[in-house]
């Protein structure tokens, strides 16, 4: 792979270019293969390297600060349904939402969505290509820029369906060309466009996206890790639930169910699905696929969320287990016979868990011994591509999307179409079927989004975009009201340093 580690041609879209070559240097994340730069005067000269450059752009998506861990496990740190067990002293800061404590990801997202604008510059150059080379390229970059974007507005910026008008300054910034120079990065002062302008530029890009790529991907071979017209679907289904366009949901989220990448698990496979190294539910996952791209024994998934060594043996120590589910969150997968405190201490035998039928529960279970006291693990995460803390990460899955559709009928008046689905998924997880109306429909899917969706990065943009107050564990003892700042991460200091144009969130 020719992707040569840029020096002074590498730029995230910045007011402050010195302090992010300081972070494009020293960020760890992005020194694991593949290359993870792209050498703007080099490496987009010839088909070849621009296919191992959009190779390198999912490498990106990688680090820590995206889907190696944060972007996974800051929305339910965030969020009301788990607590930080203070094995490590991880997350602590993140699971008490002190000032501060949320999303980083600013400058790696901008990197990545430049990379993503290199590629896409450059193709129109590539007359050696073919058209379906061109446009895969097209549909791949479209898609990782679309998927980083509204994740830098879920992270920064309110939501169309809930907006506190007071500490509106909009959303992030839009650039839909490269910054290639150390010039054109020391000139560009950008402002933040609107909310509603972001989110019509990533829908347009998941648009173009879907016109692009085919409905499977066989030419990459190795879907779901790489985007297909399935996976652009699913995530314009995401963004359109966000931005309160409920017909344009349900749409997307029925054409990625039927795009032919993955299938909903059901009862009987579906904790094997999340022990197998791709999950058969994906229809977008980030891949690990080398022992050099573990983040390591202090910050994979796996160590963040789990202290045993080997499943099923609460007796054996592995990672620190420093996010676990609290009452809510066990009480939502049918699991019972936790003490209060949910954690018990190494002297004491285990008590016995009482399960419902709900299959979900049985990806839970008493951690390890590597500190006192141990808690109830959540053991989605557990080094399923063959080595410990190397997991891949579903992004987009079918039940995700059966959740959206089954919540966008209800929000049409549709409400005999949002019990069929949400009926559906508790069948295929054990459940009897539920006969509601009226707001109850709402609240169970809500219920099921947290028991299915639970430490996947949703729970807390599930509450934000609805504009509810955070009510944290009672251990923490305090609610985020949805008025209070902390709702919004802080744009880094850099970007406004020498910008009259950016504006910082409310409170920072």
């Amino acid at each position: 792979m020719n992707i040569m580690k840029i020096n002074m041609n590498k730029f995230f879209i910045t007011a402050s270019l010195v302090s992010l070559l300081m972070t494009s240097c020293s960020d760890k994340d992005l020194n694991v293969l593949p290359r993870q730069s792209i050498d703007a005067s080099t490496a987009l000269s010839s088909p070849a390297s621009v296919d191992a450059a959009v190779i390198g752009v999912y490498a990106t998506l990688k680090s820590r600060v995206l889907y190696g861990r944060d972007f996974v496990v800051y929305g339910d740190a965030l969020a009301d349904n788990a607590v930080a067990t203070g094995k490590s002293g991880r997350l602590a800061p993140e699971a008490r939402n002190n000032v501060g404590a949320h999303y980083v990801n600013w400058g790696t997202a901008y990197s990545t969505i430049n990379d993503c604008n290199l590629v896409l510059d450059a193709i129109p150059r590539m007359t050696a290509a073919t058209q379906v080379q061109r446009d895969r390229w097209e549909g791949e970059m479209r898609f990782v820029r679309a998927l980083v974007y509204h994740d830098l507005m879920r992270a920064y910026a309110y939501d169309p369906t809930a907006i506190l008008d007071a500490s509106n300054r909009g959303g992030v910034v839009l650039r839909s060309t490269a910054v290639d120079n150390k010039d054109t990065a020391a000139a560009f002062r950008p402002a933040r466009a609107s909310i509603q302008e972001c989110y019509n530029f990533i829908i347009n890009d998941l648009t173009l996206s879907s016109a692009k790529l085919q409905p499977a991907e066989v030419a990459r071979n190795g879907a779901p890790h790489f985007a297909t017209r399935a996976a652009a679907q699913a995530l314009l289904a995401r963004v359109q639930l966000y931005n309160g366009n409920y017909a344009a949901a349900r749409d997307a989220a029925s054409n990625a169910l039927t795009g032919g990448i993955g299938s909903l698990t059901t009862a009987s496979n579906h904790v094997a699905g999340w022990r197998a190294s791709t999950n058969p539910e994906s229809i977008f996952e980030v891949r690990f696929s080398i022992a050099a791209e573990s983040l390591g024994v202090n910050e994979a998934l796996q160590t963040t969320m789990t202290s045993m060594g080997t499943l099923g043996a609460p007796g054996s120590n592995g990672g620190w287990g420093d996010l676990v589910p609290n009452a809510l969150q066990l009480n939502a997968v049918g699991l019972s016979g936790f003490p209060a405190s949910l954690s018990i201490a190494n002297t004491i035998a285990l008590p016995t868990l009482t399960r419902t039928s709900d299959v979900r529960n049985q990806l839970y279970e008493w951690g390890g011994q590597r500190t006192n006291p141990r808690f109830i693990e959540c053991t989605k995460y557990f080094g399923k591509s063959g080595f410990l803390n190397l997991d891949n990460v579903p992004v987009l899955r079918h039940a995700e999307m059966l959740l959206i559709r089954a919540e966008a009928h209800f929000r049409l008046g549709n409400v005999a179409s949002a019990l069929t689905d949400i009926n559906d998924l508790r069948a295929r997880r054990g459940l009897a079927a539920v006969s509601l109306t009226g707001p109850a429909v709402l609240e169970e899917i809500l219920n099921q989004r947290l028991a299915e969706l639970a430490f996947e990065g949703h729970r807390f943009h599930d509450l934000k975009r609805l504009g509810r107050d955070i009510i944290k564990d009672p251990s923490v003892g305090f609610t985020v009201n949805f008025s209070d700042f902390r709702m919004l991460a802080r744009i880094p200091d850099g970007e406004l340093v020498g910008n009259p144009n950016m504006r910082q969130n409310v409170g920072y």
